[in-house]
């Protein structure tokens, strides 16, 4: 029961984190709300071939000002699982895109899953996250890059040397397909300075490190 509950609770961190589109590349402004619905993750070999997960979040971005947004996502593909996942946080903009220069927005946020099964050893566990990004606008879109940094309280049960912040940078697109309304469109590199062979899902890596997801979101402001 040990084993799995780390499974559960391991995998989650490592590859699923973060399985949803970046929708806080630029302030919404003071008083207004943001909702999206993000689906996609880590590509998986089965079958002979390479299927991505179908990680799903709902989430929300609300303007406190300018330059200062308040951020929440629930996990939903972790529910039937018996482990409740959300995390949430802000992101600061201290820069707006001009010219060359980008929109950078930097977010601390926390993770927390919570555990719903019986007799587990462990039913709470929180990781602080850093995210920061870079987007610039290209005619009605908008093109971003950025990295994860995710912080571990302990040490991985399948890998005690493992580093201590959890790397995965992304790159993606915004499109505009309303007046309101974004689809983006994301590549994420999971753990890039994780191993993942030692896994007993067999994702798709980089050198053995890491897992490479596709993800997706439509975002609509308010």
């Amino acid at each position: 029961m040990k084993y799995l509950f780390s499974i559960l609770v391991w995998l989650p961190l490592i590859i699923l984190i973060g399985c949803a589109a970046h929708n806080d590349l630029e302030p919404i402004g003071k008083g207004n709300l943001s909702a999206n619905f993000s689906i996609g993750g880590p590509i998986v070999k089965a079958f002979g071939t390479n299927i991505p997960i179908p990680y799903a979040t709902v989430g929300a971005n609300y303007g406190l000002n300018n330059k200062f947004d308040l951020n929440g996502n629930l996990h939903l593909l972790s529910i039937p699982y018996k482990i409740f996942g959300f995390d949430f946080g802000s992101t600061w903009y201290p820069s707006i895109n001009n010219g060359k220069i980008p929109t950078i927005g930097i977010q601390p946020r926390l993770l927390t899953l919570i555990s719903m099964k019986s007799n587990v050893n462990e039913r709470l566990k929180i990781y602080p996250i850093i995210s920061n990004s870079a987007a610039w606008h290209i005619n009605k879109g908008l093109i971003y890059i950025g990295t994860d940094l995710t912080i571990l309280l302990s040490s991985l049960d399948y890998d005690e040397d493992a580093p201590n912040v959890i790397l995965s940078p992304f790159w993606g697109y915004r499109w505009r397909i309303g007046e309101n309304t974004y689809l983006l469109t994301e590549i994420k590199w999971h753990g890039a300075n994780i191993r993942t062979d030692q896994l007993a899902v067999e994702y798709l890596p980089i050198r053995n490190h890491g897992a490479i997801s596709t993800l997706f979101s439509i975002q609509r402001s308010f």
